[in-house]
């Protein structure tokens, strides 16, 4: 008898525990508005009603990630003749979107291949006079790599302000590559979502995969390729 007893209290309490899992699920989902894939919703419910115990931990830990902030930008501007322009389109595009307002450019150049874009790589951290921030998700330990470095190293040296972001996922995956020349230069490196973090300062599954370079506020060298081989 006391073990039919004991069966019941813990089926009683696992249903406790999943109920409360659930209503942890649907608060955080509805109060940070968050946008998920109908797949990745039921293998989240799935996980919090069969494993619970392993379910709610993980998605506390890695589920929440994906925020939604509230913006505040203009309304749509009006459409008509006036408006069907090449520079009135962009503009309709991106306040329909939610998006922020659209900037202008001087000059876009699109890179047709790697080599192209290396060469414009080295070219645009080569006229840096004054400031150079960088962002990647890898830096290899390669001939890549190693010739950025260098070039970063020289800058720094020549009075350049040098900052450097890398996503620490990123880091390992490139062959973690040395730093400490680059620091002993004076350039400032800084690693996005290191692993060992609290996880109330973010999640270990956001990754910083921006690659990008900005020398001297002006001039911007972007797009989906590494610093890397």
């Amino acid at each position: 008898m006391w073990k039919i007893s004991l069966l019941t209290e813990l089926l009683s309490l696992h249903g406790l525990v999943v109920i409360l899992g659930l209503l942890i699920f649907v608060l955080v989902s509805h109060t940070l508005q968050q946008r998920r894939h109908p797949a990745a919703a039921i293998g989240w419910v799935m996980a919090i009603v069969f494993i619970p115990y392993v379910g709610i931990p993980l998605y506390l830990l890695i589920g929440t990630r994906k925020l939604v902030r509230s913006r505040s930008y203009p309304s749509i501007p009006p459409t008509g003749p006036d408006t069907a322009t090449d520079e009135a389109w962009p503009r309709q595009l991106a306040a329909a979107m939610g998006q922020p307002p659209v900037e202008s450019y001087q000059n876009l150049h699109i890179h047709a291949d790697g080599t192209q874009a290396l060469r414009a790589l080295w070219d645009l951290i080569d006229s840096a006079e004054r400031e150079l921030n960088l962002c990647s998700f890898i830096v290899g330990r390669d001939a890549v790599g190693s010739e950025l470095l260098a070039r970063l190293t020289n800058k720094a040296r020549a009075g350049v302000r040098v900052r450097l972001l890398l996503d620490a996922v990123g880091r390992m995956m490139g062959g973690a590559p040395d730093l400490r020349a680059l620091e002993s230069a004076g350039v400032q490196t800084a690693l996005f979502v290191p692993l060992l973090h609290s996880p109330l300062k973010g999640r270990t599954n956001l990754r910083n995969h921006r690659k990008m370079v900005v020398a001297d506020g002006a001039r911007l060298w972007c797009g989906g390729r590494n610093f890397a081989a």
